[in-house]
C-alpha cells in the first residue's frame, strides 16, 4: 500500500451524534478518500462494543471505517493526531474479516495505550510490522503499536478510531503491501466548472430559484459507469452519504450564494468521491446560450449562408424560451453599439456576413442590471435541390404500369452528403412537416407517379423538399432456359449447380444485369446472386430465377430463367450373388432394379457390362450369367439420365466333408461332433433335419448317442450334401419291469462294423453276470434266470481293435 496518507480532520461540536458513530454507517475507505469536512462527536451506539471484546470501556468521539481488500498483502498504519500534545489520545480496535455490524465477533487487533500516562515520546499509534503484540492498554500499559494483519482479496474490516480525550484532528499514513478498491474519478479541472448562476427575469423581488444541479452529472460521471451521483446540504453528509436532495433536478437555493455538496459512488465497490460547487442568484441578467443557428431557407439562395434573421427567434433559443416579456432586449453589430445603446438592429435583417457573424445583445429590466453577450449566429447551408427519376420494371402477360419500388435506391442520388438522410412522402404537406414516411418498398399508383423526397442534413435539420418521379416499365414478359440437368452430383435431392451467365440474355453494352433468386428481390434489388456461374437451385427440380437489366439506375427488362433438374432412374442399391462353380448348369439373373412403380420399364434403356467390358446385344432389364464377374447395369430414362448398378457375381460350391469329429463313449461323458469341410461357398449347419433349422457353427453338443446324419447347406443355393455320424453311448440305467420302456440295457451307436465287439456286465463284487452283443437287445436284469436287486453294476466294452471302455449304470425296479 506504500506511503499513500488519508487525512481525517474532526470537529467536536457540542453533543450532537452523527449516525457515522455507529457501525452500519460505516465510511468506505478507498484508494485515496479523503475525509476534510467530516463532523462527528458522541459515542455512537453504546452496544457495538464494551471492555468485554475489547480492551477499551466504551466509544467516545468514534469513527467507523470499513476496509474493503482488493490485493492481498499486509495491512498497517500509523495515526499521527495534528497535536503533538500528550494529552491528545487516540485508540482503535479492528473487527474482521468479514465481520458485520450485528455480529463483529472478537477484536483482532485493540490499542487503548494513553501516551502521557506511559510517559511516550509522542501520541502516535498504529499497526506495524515491527511490532509483535495483538493487544496493547489500557493507560500506561504498552507502547501504542500492535502488529499489523495479513488479508486477501474479497475480505473487509472495521477499523474503528476512538478519541476518549482531545479535540485534535489526525491523519491516517496506511503501511504494507495490500491495497483498497479505488475511487471513482472526479476531474474537474476548474474549480468553478460545476458552479451555476442564474438571473430572475420574472421581474419579481426574489433572493430565490429552481436550479437543475444534475446538470453537473455530465461534467462529474465523465465516461465511468457503475456511479451513481447524489447532491447534499453538507460535507459530512457527503461523506456519510446522509441526507441527499430528494429533487435535484428542482432544488430551490435556501440562501444567496449557497454550496451544494456532490458524492459520486461506486455503486459495485461502495467507494466514492466528493466535491462542492455554488448556485448563485445574479442581480443581472445571465443568458443561457449565446449561440443561434438557423437555415438557409428564406430567400432565393439556399447556398450562400445570408438569410432574413428573425430575432424574436433569437431571443427565444438564447433564454431557452423563458418568459422574457419583463426584459428590455436590443441586438447590435458591435460590442460598443451594445455599451452606448446606439444603433440597435431591426428586426427580420438579413446577415451581411456569410454562414457565421457576432451580435452582441444587451437585456435588462426594473431589477436586473444590464447586461451583454456575444452572439453567434450561424447559417448553415440547405442540402441540395435535386429531382430524380426511379425507373421500375413490371412484367407479365398484361403489364398494367404498376411495379413494387425500392425507394432506398434513390438514396444514393438525393445524398450528395454523408450527413443527409432521406425520406419519402405522398404529399408536399407530409413532406415539410416530416409526417408520414413511406417504406422503403413501395408499389405505385399511377404511371408515372410524383412523390416527396425530404433531404434533411443530420447536423443541422436544415432540409429540402424534391420530387421524385416513379416510371414503370411495361415489358412483355421473356422466358430463357438453361440445359436441364440430371441430378447426378451425388446427391439425389433436386438441387444442382447452374451457370445462370449462359443463359445468352442479350444487353448492350451500356446496361448491365444481375441475378436474383425472386421477382420481389429482382424489383427492389434485393439479395443479388453472388456468384452466378455456380448457382445451386433452392427449390428442388424447378425453379425460376430472375435477371435485371439495368441502364443507370433505370430498370429497362426483368427476364425469366427456368431451372429444372431431372431425375435419374431410381435403382435397387448395389448387390451381390453368385453361381455355382461346380455345376456349370447352374446360373442367375440379375436385374437392373427398377423402382419406379409408375413407369414401365420400357420407358428406360438398359447397357451391361462385365468387368468393364460392354455385353453386345444385351439391352432388356434383366441378364441370365453363369460366371463370376462385376457387372454392371447402366439405365437410361426418357430424361436422358442415367443411374448404374452394380452386381458382383462370386464363385460358390458344394461343400466336401472331409471328417467328422466325434467325442462320445470312447472320450467322456458328453457327447460332441466336429464337421470338417472344405469349398468356396458360405456354408450352415444342420444335425438330422434336411430342412433345418441350420446353425452357423460346425460343432454340436450335447448329442444324444446313436445313429444321426449331418447336413452342410450352401447359402447360396449350391445345394446341400450329408453324412451318416454314429455316437456311442451307454445308457445310465434301465428299468426291467416288462413295461415296453427301458427294459433292456445296451450300448447304443455301435455299427455293423462292430458287431463283434464284446460287453462284460459285473455286479459290485466283480462278479460276471452277463455277456452281450451290440446287435443283441441287452442285459434283462437276470442272473441264472433270476432278476437281480436294484443297484449299480458296471460294465466293460472291448473292441474288435482291443481298445476298453468301462463305466457302470444303476438297475431300477
Amino acid at each position: 500500500m506504500g506511503p499513500f496518507k488519508l487525512s481525517f480532520f474532526l470537529f467536536f461540536i457540542s453533543i450532537h451524534f452523527y449516525a457515522q458513530n455507529d457501525c452500519t454507517d460505516a465510511i468506505t475507505v478507498c484508494g485515496n478518500s479523503g475525509f476534510q469536512g467530516l463532523s462527528v462527536s458522541g459515542y455512537g451506539n453504546v452496544n457495538e462494543f464494551s471492555f468485554s471484546n475489547s480492551c477499551m470501556q466504551r466509544e467516545n468521539n468514534s469513527i467507523w471505517l470499513k476496509l474493503s481488500i482488493k490485493t492481498a498483502g499486509t495491512l498497517g498504519f500509523i495515526l499521527k493526531p495534528d497535536s503533538t500534545n500528550l494529552n491528545e489520545d487516540f485508540d482503535f480496535i479492528i473487527f474482521g474479516p468479514n465481520a458485520t455490524c450485528n455480529a463483529l465477533g472478537n477484536v483482532l487487533r485493540c490499542s487503548s495505550t494513553n501516551p502521557l500516562e506511559a510517559q511516550l515520546s509522542n501520541n502516535y499509534t498504529g499497526m506495524t510490522g515491527t511490532a509483535t503484540d495483538i493487544s496493547q492498554g489500557p493507560g500506561q500499559n504498552g507502547n501504542g503499536y500492535v502488529k499489523w494483519i495479513n488479508v486477501n482479496p474479497g475480505e473487509s474490516y472495521f477499523l474503528v478510531i476512538d478519541r476518549p480525550i482531545g479535540t485534535s484532528n489526525f491523519s491516517l499514513d496506511w503501511l504494507g503491501t495490500a491495497t483498497f478498491n479505488t475511487p471513482p474519478d472526479l476531474n474537474v479541472l476548474n474549480h468553478t466548472a460545476l458552479n451555476m448562476e442564474d438571473a430572475d427575469i420574472s421581474g419579481t423581488e426574489n433572493q430565490s430559484l429552481t436550479f437543475d444541479l444534475t446538470k453537473n452529472n455530465a461534467t462529474i460521471i465523465g465516461g465511468q459507469s457503475d456511479v451513481k451521483v447524489t447532491f447534499h446540504l453538507s460535507s459530512n453528509d457527503a461523506i456519510t452519504n446522509l441526507n441527499p436532495i430528494a429533487n435535484p433536478t428542482q432544488y430551490k437555493n435556501i440562501q444567496n450564494t449557497q454550496i451544494i455538496f456532490t458524492r459520486i459512488t461506486n455503486t459495485i465497490t461502495n467507494c466514492y468521491n466528493w466535491t462542492s460547487f455554488t448556485i448563485k442568484v445574479s442581480d443581472k441578467v445571465i443568458f443561457p446560450k449565446n449561440k443561434y443557428e438557423t437555415c438557409d431557407e428564406n430567400d432565393a439562395n439556399g447556398k450562400d449562408g445570408k438569410t432574413k434573421i428573425d430575432l424574436n427567434k433569437v431571443t427565444a433559443a438564447i433564454f431557452d424560451n423563458k418568459n422574457v416579456s419583463n426584459l428590455t432586449i436590443n441586438y447590435y453589430f458591435s460590442e460598443n453599439d451594445a455599451k452606448n445603446n446606439t444603433n440597435p438592429i431591426l428586426n427580420n435583417f438579413i446577415n451581411n456576413i456569410p454562414f457565421e457573424q457576432s451580435l452582441f445583445i444587451a437585456a435588462f429590466s426594473e431589477k436586473l442590471s444590464r447586461s451583454i453577450q456575444e452572439i453567434k449566429l450561424i447559417i448553415n447551408p440547405l442540402p441540395d435541390i435535386i429531382n430524380y427519376t426511379l425507373v421500375q420494371c413490371e412484367t407479365g402477360i398484361s403489364p398494367k404500369g404498376l411495379s413494387l419500388f425500392n425507394l432506398n435506391e434513390a438514396n444514393s442520388a438525393f445524398n450528395t452528403s454523408p450527413d443527409v438522410t432521406t425520406t419519402y412522402h405522398i404529399s408536399n404537406e407530409d413532406a415539410l412537416d416530416n409526417k408520414n414516411p413511406l417504406n422503403a418498398t413501395y408499389t405505385n399508383i399511377s404511371n408515372p407517379q410524383t412523390i416527396f423526397a425530404r433531404n434533411t442534413n443530420q447536423n443541422t435539420t436544415c432540409a429540402t423538399i424534391n420530387n421524385l418521379t416513379l416510371k414503370v416499365n411495361a415489358i412483355s414478359e421473356t422466358v430463357y432456359s438453361l440445359d436441364p440437368a440430371c441430378d447426378d452430383d451425388g446427391t439425389e435431392d433436386g438441387l444442382y449447380s447452374f451457370d445462370l451467365t449462359k443463359s445468352n440474355i442479350p444487353i448492350p453494352a451500356s446496361q448491365t444485369l444481375k441475378y436474383y433468386s425472386n421477382e420481389n428481390d429482382a424489383l427492389l434489388e434485393l439479395n443479388p446472386i453472388q456468384n452466378p456461374a455456380s448457382y445451386h437451385n433452392e427449390t428442388p427440380y424447378n425453379q425460376d430465377v430472375f435477371a435485371r437489366i439495368e441502364e443507370g439506375n433505370d430498370c429497362y427488362a426483368i427476364s425469366k430463367i427456368r431451372l429444372e433438374v431431372n431425375r435419374l432412374p431410381n435403382l435397387k442399391t448395389n448387390t451381390t450373388t453368385n453361381v455355382c462353380e461346380d455345376n456349370p448348369a447352374y446360373s442367375t439373373i440379375l436385374e437392373a432394379g427398377l423402382l419406379d412403380s409408375t413407369t414401365s420399364s420400357s420407358d428406360f434403356t438398359y447397357q451391361w457390362k462385365k468387368d468393364g467390358v460392354e455385353i453386345p446385344n444385351k439391352i432388356t432389364s434383366s441378364l441370365e450369367v453363369n460366371k463370376t464377374g462385376i457387372y454392371e447395369v447402366t439405365v437410361r430414362n426418357k430424361s436422358n439420365c442415367t443411374k448404374t448398378r452394380t452386381t458382383e457375381v462370386t464363385a460358390s460350391n458344394l461343400a466336401k466333408i472331409l471328417s467328422i469329429d466325434i467325442e462320445d463313449l470312447m472320450m467322456g461323458d458328453s457327447n460332441k461332433i466336429t464337421i470338417n469341410i472344405v469349398g468356396k461357398g458360405d456354408y450352415v449347419y444342420s444335425l438330422d433335419t434336411p430342412n433345418g433349422p441350420y446353425q452357423e457353427s460346425n460343432v454340436f453338443e450335447n448329442i444324444t448317442s446313436g445313429i444321426h446324419e449331418v447336413y452342410v447347406n450352401d447359402k447360396k443355393n449350391c445345394g446341400t450334401t450329408n453324412k451318416i455320424v454314429a455316437v456311442i453311448g451307454a445308457p445310465k440305467f434301465f428299468t426291467p419291469n416288462n413295461d415296453g420302456y427301458n427294459d433292456y440295457w445296451n450300448i447304443s451307436g455301435l455299427t455293423a462294423t462292430n458287431k463283434n465287439a464284446t460287453i462284460y456286465i459285473y455286479d459290485r463284487f466283480g462278479k460276471l453276470l452277463k455277456q452281450i452283443r451290440p446287435l443283441d437287445p441287452g442285459w434283462d436284469g437276470l442272473f441264472t434266470g433270476n432278476p437281480l436287486p436294484a443297484d449299480d453294476y458296471w460294465y466293460t466294452l472291448k473292441l474288435e481293435d482291443n481298445r476298453e471302455v468301462k463305466g457302470h449304470f444303476s438297475l431300477k425296479r
